[in-house]
């Protein structure tokens, strides 16, 4: 990642539009390397149905228990002020986000250069892997994860990063770990050493931030 010179923040969420987001993910990446982490779970805005609590495994219970993520906001404007944002599948993320905070306010966009007042353009690592990768037999995070060879690694920041019972799919800092893994390794491919940050959002599916052509990687 010698060319992008400001840190890419994996973010993932787990939540839905209906309870709000009762655990996030951020993890920040910068030279290749994973230099920052920030989880916790949150107070949801109704109650966790069994259905989610199967699918998170978050009780509605232990939620209620934290914080609301409101409390955090600013956390995410700093990040989304020093750096770009990214995320599996982002719009979902980028929804989840502005239900709780329409604006940043004025941040940098990084990508297209001046500024701009939203969370985005998000980098989509969904896109990234079907545009970059358009061998892949699926683009889902976890086989993306496994196809691109990057499985072991994973396991092991989250054994350093990731809370004990939250080492898995679907647990939010897990997830991000994933999406950002998948941007460092890339950048250390053979040949791909040097692709730059408007590179990798066009792949990205974000418009008119292609400055050289590298081509698809298998």
């Amino acid at each position: 990642m010698k060319n992008v010179p400001v840190p890419i923040i994996a973010v993932d969420f787990e939540g839905s539009r209906s309870v709000g987001i009762v655990e996030y993910g951020a993890a920040e990446f910068f030279g290749g390397e994973l230099r920052a982490v920030r989880t916790r779970i949150c107070r949801p805005d109704s109650r966790i149905s069994e259905r989610d609590r199967a699918l998170f495994d978050i009780s509605d219970a232990d939620a209620r228990a934290c914080r609301p993520f409101s409390d955090d906001i600013d956390l995410f404007v700093d990040m989304r002020r020093r750096g770009v944002f990214c995320a599996h599948n982002a719009s979902v993320e980028d929804s989840l986000l502005r239900a709780q905070a329409v604006s940043p306010g004025e941040v940098p966009d990084f990508v297209r250069g001046g500024t701009c007042v939203s969370w985005g353009p998000w980098l989509d690592s969904f896109a990234f892997c079907k545009n970059a990768y358009p061998s892949l037999d699926s683009a889902k995070l976890s086989n993306a994860v496994d196809a691109l060879g990057i499985s072991g690694e994973l396991d092991e920041l989250a054994l350093n990063f990731c809370p004990p019972g939250r080492r898995k799919w679907h647990c939010a800092l897990f997830d991000a770990i994933a999406c950002g893994l998948i941007y460092a390794r890339t950048c250390s491919s053979e040949g791909f050493e040097g692709v730059t940050l408007a590179w990798l959002a066009e792949q990205s599916g974000v418009k008119g931030a292609s400055q050289r052509d590298f081509g698809q990687l298998v």
